[in-house]
C-alpha cells in the first residue's frame, strides 16, 4: 500500500503506541483522525503530525461508549470522505485476581478493550467494502494468546479481541479489506501507571521492553505489506510455541515466577 494521503483512524492516539503510530504515519503524509479522551494531548499529537508533513484532525472520544465510536467514524467521513485504515489501539488494564474483580470492573475492561473494537470494525466495514479496499489493525497483546495471573479481565478481553479478528479475517478472505492483529509484548507506555490496581501491587515488566516507536514501525510495515498477525517480541513467539506443545509447563513457569515476585514484595514491605 502506498500510504501517502491514506485516511487513518487511530484510537488511543494521545500516548504510547497510538501516538507513535500517528507520528510515523504523519511522516508518510497520511491524513489522520486522532481519537482519545484527553483532548489536550491529542492536540499536541496533531501539531507534531502536521509538522512531520501529515494532516490530522482531533476527535475526542471515550471508546467505552458505543455512541462515541460511531461518531468517530462519522467524523472521519465528514472530514475526509473515506477511511482507508482503522487502528484499534485504545485499551485499559486491571491488576487483580479473578475473585477480587468486580462485575463493574470487568464490564469497564470489556467495553474499552473489546466492545470498542467490535463497534469500530462494524462501523467501518460498510465504508471499506463500498470503497473496495481497507485495512483493519487491532493492537492486542501476547496476553491475548497466553493468559497470566492477576490479569483475568484484561486477558479475557484480549483473547476475545484476537478471536474477533481471526473470524473477521476469514470472513473477508477474497475481499480487498485486510486484517492485522498485533500481539504486543512489554512496551514502554503509560499502561502500567494507568491500569486499575486496587491491591496496590507492584506493576512492572520483566525482560525486554520495547519502545512504543518500535511497535509503531511494525504497524506501518504491516500497512505497506499486509500480514495477518505480528508478534512484536521474539520471546513471545517462543512462549506461544511452548504453550502449544505443553501448556502445563508454561503454567509451572508462570506460577514460580509469580510466587517469587509476591515473596519479594512481602520482603520489601
Amino acid at each position: 500500500m502506498d500510504l501517502q494521503n491514506k485516511v487513518v483512524v487511530i484510537t488511543g492516539a494521545s500516548s504510547g503506541i497510538g501516538r507513535e503510530t500517528a507520528l510515523a504515519l504523519g511522516r508518510e503524509k497520511c491524513r489522520l483522525v486522532l481519537a482519545a479522551r484527553r483532548q489536550e494531548k491529542l492536540e499536541s499529537v496533531r501539531r507534531q503530525v502536521e509538522e512531520a508533513g501529515g494532516k490530522a484532525v482531533v476527535a475526542p472520544a471515550d471508546v467505552s461508549r458505543n455512541s462515541d465510536v460511531e461518531e468517530l467514524v462519522k467524523t472521519a467521513l465528514v472530514q475526509f470522505g473515506r477511511i482507508d485504515v482503522l487502528i484499534n489501539n485504545a485499551g485499559s488494564g486491571l491488576l487483580a485476581t479473578l475473585e477480587e474483580t468486580t462485575p463493574e470492573q470487568m464490564e469497564r475492561i470489556w467495553r474499552t478493550n473489546f466492545l470498542s473494537t467490535f463497534t469500530a470494525i462494524r462501523s467501518v466495514l460498510p465504508v471499506m467494502k463500498k470503497q473496495g479496499s481497507g485495512h483493519i489493525v487491532t493492537v492486542s497483546s501476547i496476553a491475548g494468546r497466553r493468559a497470566t495471573p492477576l490479569q483475568a479481565a484484561y486477558c479475557a478481553s484480549k483473547f476475545a479481541q484476537a478471536g474477533l479478528m481471526e473470524s473477521l479475517r476469514i470472513e473477508l478472505r477474497g475481499s480487498r479489506v485486510r486484517c492485522t492483529t498485533i500481539f504486543a509484548g512489554p512496551t514502554d507506555t503509560e499502561f502500567l501507571t494507568a491500569l486499575e490496581n486496587p491491591g496496590k501491587r507492584s506493576a512492572r515488566y520483566h525482560g525486554k521492553v520495547l519502545p512504543a516507536a518500535a511497535v509503531a514501525s511494525r504497524i506501518v510495515e504491516a500497512l505497506r505489506n499486509p500480514k495477518p498477525e505480528i508478534i512484536t517480541q521474539r520471546f513471545g513467539r517462543a512462549l506461544l510455541v511452548l504453550n502449544a506443545l505443553t501448556p502445563s509447563a508454561v503454567d509451572w513457569m508462570v506460577t514460580r515466577f509469580v510466587k517469587r515476585k509476591l515473596l519479594q514484595e512481602e520482603k520489601n514491605h
